[in-house]
């Protein structure tokens, strides 16, 4: 599962996503993978949803899609939130989810293309 996480926060790096935070919990007894990122606009946000479902080849659209501000898709294991900024401060699922994210995950993606995703590290 470790390297599927990694291959989709390289996907979203690709695909221009900022301040992406992921977050291994457990939803309903099932272990699930919580990926939060960043968009500039709504705009953004719908090219990147309209990107994801051709890309995995996805029927109908995502939770969100309509407004654009919060785009969420679940892919069973892995449940990807798109936000535009305002809207991701507003709720703060960051908060929600803190204890449960994945640092290593990060680093080591970041660390093999030296990209940096401006993520705060708590010492």
């Amino acid at each position: 599962m470790e390297t599927i996480i990694q291959n989709f926060h390289q996907y979203l790096i690709e695909q221009k996503c900022k301040d992406i935070a992921i977050f291994k919990t457990t939803i309903d007894g099932q272990d699930c993978n919580i990926i939060v990122a960043s968009l500039p606009n709504v705009i953004e946000n719908k090219k990147l949803a309209d990107k994801i479902i051709n890309d995995f080849k996805l029927e109908g659209f995502p939770e969100g899609y309509s407004k654009g501000e919060w785009i969420v898709f679940d892919f069973n294991d892995i449940i990807l939130n798109c936000f535009i900024p305002n809207v991701r401060e507003k709720f703060n699922l960051e908060k929600l989810w803190q204890k449960e994210k994945v640092e290593g995950i990060i680093k080591e993606v970041v660390g093999k293309k030296k990209v940096n995703t401006k993520k705060k590290e708590k010492k």
